[in-house]
């Protein structure tokens, strides 16, 4: 079984945070001399650097401090589920499978949620989350490549290196660990997964209309946040990939608007 993994483990991490509180003491420090010396002027520069290094550090520490919690069975769950749905469409996917993933019975999903609708909705939901938080990880430790947290696995696997087990049996969050955030090859694959998802979500709140606002609402929001997860992220090896033809690349933005048209309100469609 693996060892429980925490925050202290993200390579730079603890210097990070170390960083971040003398950052913190220093502006404390120079804020001190500045009252006396300068007046108001200078009290205002030297508070905007003190609240800009505890701010610093008030994410990194909650970034580090979450990730050395076990994941709950809930967010097993959820995890899974985004990995199966992506990999599997909504359809291809029981929940048996999801519960079968995670290492739990299909009860552990009842308990959860009501219906496989539910546990889709709020795995892209927490999808959207995870990367989110991420992001605003690697911003806070200054990390250039930000890991997207899909909880999807690089190598397609059954779901085993999504958390270790900790010490009360429940698995560690490994989704957004330091190795995430500082590899590339990783976190396109994640953010690759989290994509695959965001057009299955399309498909069913086209499919599936009285979900079709929360759909809106979720895709706009992974929209979003896998433009920003892209933009951090370096081109890698999948620069090297085969380039869209121009009918394949037509095509794709033919297929994604009338995806997003199918979700659209109708005072949308008429405009």
């Amino acid at each position: 079984m693996a060892s429980r993994q925490s925050g202290s483990g993200v390579p730079g991490g603890e210097q990070k945070l170390r960083d971040a509180a003398q950052a913190l003491a220093e502006a404390a420090g120079q804020l001190g001399q500045s009252l006396g010396v300068a007046g108001a002027s200078a009290e205002s520069g030297v508070t905007k650097g003190l609240l800009a290094a505890a701010q610093a550090l008030a994410q990194a520490t909650a970034w580090v401090e979450q990730r050395a919690k076990p994941m709950s069975t809930r967010e097993q769950l959820l995890v899974q589920a985004a990995r199966l749905f992506a990999e599997r469409g909504f359809s291809g996917v029981s929940l048996e499978d999801i519960a079968q993933a995670a290492g739990f019975t299909k009860g552990a999903v009842y308990s959860h949620f009501g219906s496989k609708e539910q546990v889709f909705l709020a795995a892209v939901r927490n999808t959207v989350e995870r990367i989110e938080g991420a992001l605003a990880a690697a911003e806070a430790l200054g990390v250039d490549g930000a890991a997207v947290a899909s909880g999807a696995e690089a190598d397609g696997g059954s779901g085993s290196r999504d958390g270790s087990a900790g010490p009360d049996g429940e698995r560690v969050d490994e989704g957004t660990s330091g190795e995430a955030l500082l590899d590339p090859v990783r976190a396109r694959s994640e953010l690759v997964a989290a994509a695959t998802l965001g057009v299955e979500a399309l498909l069913f709140g086209r499919r599936v209309p009285e979900h079709r606002e929360e759909v809106r609402e979720l895709s706009a929001a992974l929209i979003s946040a896998l433009a920003r997860a892209d933009e951090r992220l370096p081109a890698g090896p999948a620069a090297d990939a085969r380039v869209l033809a121009r009918d394949e690349a037509r095509f794709s933005v033919i297929a994604l608007r009338a995806l997003l048209a199918g979700i659209a309100e109708p005072r949308d469609e008429r405009s």
